[in-house]
């Protein structure tokens, strides 16, 4: 499992090439508005998500995992 503790909102200052690249997630509201949840990427791995108490994650934000890899957050309708 890979541990996420960092969010960028709307993937701010990072350049669109390594947004491009990153690996994405579609998550539901109710997933989203939680700040310690579970979820695999477009790349098939496991991801241990744990946010500050209160983070809202929505959709065009960036997760940074442990290892430095990036993951685009697609809101789910």
């Amino acid at each position: 499992m890979l541990t996420v503790n960092k969010l960028i909102p709307q993937g701010r200052g990072l350049a669109a090439v390594l947004l491009k690249r990153a690996a994405s997630v579609e998550l539901d509201w109710d997933v989203r508005c939680k700040s310690r949840f579970d979820a695999t990427d477009s790349s098939g791995r496991t991801l241990g998500v744990f946010l500050p108490r209160g983070s809202v994650v929505r959709g065009g934000d960036v997760l940074v995992a442990e290892d430095g890899s990036l993951i685009r957050v697609h809101a789910a309708p």
